[in-house]
């Protein structure tokens, strides 16, 4: 093998060394954008990210009282489009 091809193959084997090191296992901890949150946690968020699709589903996920569909919706009403109008976040209109 001749010296340009031995470094070629050696940078080449280091290379494909620190990729396959950077593709192991995280672990089970979900990222922090995907882990559920708790009532607090939504309450500290900054509005209009706190109303998000994915913010409300990890808020559901979190609180398992919000489970329930019954639940939510006295949530929704009672907490949710209160929090909004104070935001200064759209509001539907029914």
């Amino acid at each position: 093998m001749t010296p340009t091809r031995w470094m070629f193959a050696a940078l080449l084997a280091a290379a494909l060394a620190g990729l396959a090191a950077g593709c192991g296992d995280r672990g089970s901890t979900p990222a922090p954008e995907s882990a559920p949150l708790t009532l607090d946690a939504w309450k500290a968020l900054a509005p209009p990210g706190k109303y998000d699709i994915d913010a409300l589903e990890r808020l559901k996920q979190g609180e398992p009282k919000l489970q329930d569909e019954r639940a939510w919706q006295k949530f929704s009403r009672d907490v949710l489009l209160p929090a909004k109008k104070k935001d200064g976040v759209a509001v539907p209109r029914s």
